[in-house]
């Protein structure tokens, strides 16, 4: 597993850092910045595929309007990937948002950490949906929530997808917030591999505190 840790600044100095496999993409989401960032990623990674190469502008639409919607949703990262295969591509994404965690509320009864997803049996069919829960440690001990499986999830025009999925929720010391890693794929075959992968990447994300400087990713 290769390729830089993605740093983005939030709130209070608050960051983060995650590491994704060199075949990734990772989305620039701001809106001033997306457009340029896309189109720069896009040439430098079709150049010298000429199929590639002749659709970049459709796949420039593509990652624009997948950018869009995760920035739209709240997401303060986003990554990617498209692994070909003779069985056709393995595809998937990764966002990473900074939510309120709702039993931090003044009102609310407490939630244990293995109370925070619901569970649904996997049954004898492989391809329908279920989800499991459990508590995994990550960012130096931190015990996080976690929950994977299948599930069908809504699309921005209408419908549902169904989708291999993990959701990894981190709390943040001495806040009441969380941040949710939450992975995606529809190549439901895949599921148990597509989890391994999940994991792997979830493992590597830890909270840091940025310097004044580097602030550069807040979200505005």
């Amino acid at each position: 597993m290769s390729g830089g840790p993605a740093l983005a600044g939030l709130a209070g100095r608050l960051g983060f850092s995650i590491t994704v496999p060199q075949s990734w993409y990772e989305l620039e989401l701001r809106p001033a910045l997306r457009d340029d960032a896309i189109r720069r990623m896009v040439d430098e990674r079709t150049r010298g595929i000429p199929e590639l190469w002749e659709q970049r502008g459709a796949v420039r639409a593509l990652l624009t309007r997948q950018a869009a919607d995760a920035w739209d949703s709240g997401a303060v990262y986003a990554a990617g990937f498209a692994l070909p295969t003779e069985d056709g591509p393995i595809t998937g994404s990764c966002t990473i948002s900074l939510v309120e965690d709702p039993s931090a509320a003044a009102d609310a009864a407490p939630i244990g950490l293995d109370e925070r997803f619901t569970e649904r049996p996997r049954g004898a069919d492989p391809l329908a949906p279920w989800s499991r829960s459990s508590i995994v440690q990550l960012d130096g001990g931190t015990s996080c929530a976690r929950s994977v499986g299948i599930d069908d999830a809504p699309l921005p025009g209408g419908g549902l997808v169904r989708h291999v999925f993990a959701v990894t929720a981190v709390p943040v010391r001495d806040s009441a917030r969380l941040f949710l890693l939450a992975f995606s794929s529809p190549v439901l075959p895949l599921v148990d591999e597509l989890h391994e992968l999940f994991d792997a990447v979830a493992s590597t994300f830890r909270v840091v505190p940025l310097e004044a400087d580097a602030r550069e990713g807040d979200r505005r």
